[in-house]
């Protein structure tokens, strides 16, 4: 089943997002986690951002960068956590 910017919309608005199972949706989720990372919902771009990190890869390390450079300082700072979260997991591409 392909993943949709609407179901990943979907699960990150939950308040108690398991980010463990979401990762099982793998590099298919990526394209859409780099555009819900640059919404204006800062909640929603910060959970993106970290999912794009339990995710991993280079792709990952993309958004994760691009985040690092938003307008906004908390996603800027989930940014930097998540890339630390990629590395401690060896997941950066």
């Amino acid at each position: 089943m392909p993943v949709t910017l609407q179901d990943l919309r979907q699960l990150l608005d939950s308040a108690d997002v398991d980010f463990t199972d979401a990762a099982e949706l793998g590099p298919a989720a990526l394209p859409h986690l780099a555009e819900l990372a640059t919404h204006a919902d800062t909640v929603l771009a910060c959970k993106a951002v970290y999912l794009a990190s339990v995710i991993g890869g280079p792709r990952s390390t993309e958004i994760i960068l691009d985040a690092a450079g938003h307008d906004d300082p908390i996603i800027r700072i989930a940014a930097s956590a998540a890339l630390r979260n990629q590395e401690q997991a060896g997941r950066a591409g």
